[in-house]
Order: structure tokens, then sequence, then C-alpha cells
């Protein structure tokens, strides 16, 4: 299950972000940890939405990239029963409202709202809602970008194809350190600006691996 608000973002995935040949097709972003605070109690309202210390810098400096920029989150707060879904449509508009004031964009937002008990294939590790918006955007998969703060974020990633990139702004920071130490090739940066700065200087044509060629699975 998930909610299609996307705001004209299919005409921007076909003028595709191209620099001397090479081309990533959309930026995926995990939501709780990597955007906003992560709540052991889970985020159940407007007020309870704290944004992590430059996150809109991060999105207004993405968001000059013409490529879709889509949030994929798991909201089991829905399924629990704790909120229904359009309080959680709300806290999504407010969250591009917010985004939009500082010069940025969230271009589709993805949910899966089940309980974990119900082993849906939506809720990450599962790459359902990856899938969901590579075939609403006619995405090539080895050629996006998920940025996430935790192993199930990794995990989808790996599952989907997609080049996972990690943020320590979550609660599991030294799982994701561990990782890195055991894998090169994991890409783990102190938090979504240090990401879209390099990826800025990189002009994503620099770096191996990164939305060029596809992860490791």
């Amino acid at each position: 299950m998930r909610r299609r608000d996307w705001g004209g973002a299919a005409s921007l995935r076909r003028r595709s972000y191209l620099r001397q040949g090479r081309m990533i097709d959309a930026i995926f972003l995990d939501r709780d940890g990597t955007l906003n605070v992560e709540r052991a109690d889970y985020v159940k309202s407007i007020d309870e939405l704290v944004l992590l210390p430059g996150a809109l810098d991060a999105l207004g400096m993405l968001s000059t990239l013409a490529v879709p920029i889509i949030l994929i989150t798991n909201q089991s707060v829905i399924g629990r029963g704790i909120i229904e879904r359009a309080t959680m449509d709300a806290i999504h508009d407010h969250l591009r409202a917010l985004v939009h004031a500082h010069g940025g964009r969230l271009d589709a937002i993805y949910v899966c709202p089940h309980h974990p008990d119900a082993h849906c294939q939506c809720r990450k590790p599962q790459p359902g809602l990856l899938l969901a918006a590579a075939a609403d955007f006619q995405l090539d998969l080895t050629r996006c970008i998920f940025v996430g703060d935790s192993l199930t974020d990794y995990a989808a990633a790996q599952a989907a194809g997609c080049q996972s990139i990690l943020v320590r702004t979550g609660r599991q920071m030294q799982q994701l350190d561990e990782l890195a130490d055991r894998d090169p090739r994991v890409i783990l940066k102190n938090d979504l600006r240090a990401v879209a700065a390099w990826l800025m200087a990189q002009k994503l044509t620099d770096v191996e691996g990164v939305a060029l060629q596809p992860a490791a699975r």
C-alpha cells in the first residue's frame, strides 16, 4: 500500500540527470532517522516531526538534480492502530511544505502501513516499495541511490539492486560502523547534508558504484 503524491516528478525522470554520458534515475530517502529524529514511540503528529540538523539544506541541494526524490518509509504506527492513515498523510503534507519552503522537494511518498507481523512485501527490508516506485516512474533501480540509516534500509537497497548510502543519524550507528568495517563497498556518511555535499562534489560520475553500477547483492 502506498501513497502516490507526485507533483510532476515523471517529467523530471524523463530529463534524468546527465553528466558526461552518465545518468542516475532517482534518489530514494528513508524518513525516520534520515530526515527526522527517530522516536521510540513513533511520530504520531505534526508536532512530533522534528527534522534533523541539515536535512532541509540537504534536500535543497539534492533538488537541484533533475531526478525524482522519493521518500520510502515503514510506518507500522498505522498498522498498530496508533494513528489513522489520514494523520500520516497530514504529517507528510507538513513535511513536504517545510521542504518546499526551503527550496527543496519530495516528489513522491511511498508508505508501508503494515504491522511487522503482517509479513507484507512492502515493509523494508523487503523491496516492495522500491519496486513499486520503479514501476510507477519507469526507473532502472541499478541507477538509483537509496539513502537510509538502518540495516533494513541497506537490505532493501540490496534486494532491489540500488546503490545504498548510509547515514549515522539513526539508532544503529554502531551496527552501521561494523558493517562498513566488514565491507569496503559500504558508503557511510555522518548525515544527509554530508551525503548531498559528497554527491554534488562527485557530480555522480566519479565514484565507483554510485548510481552507475548495480550494487552487490
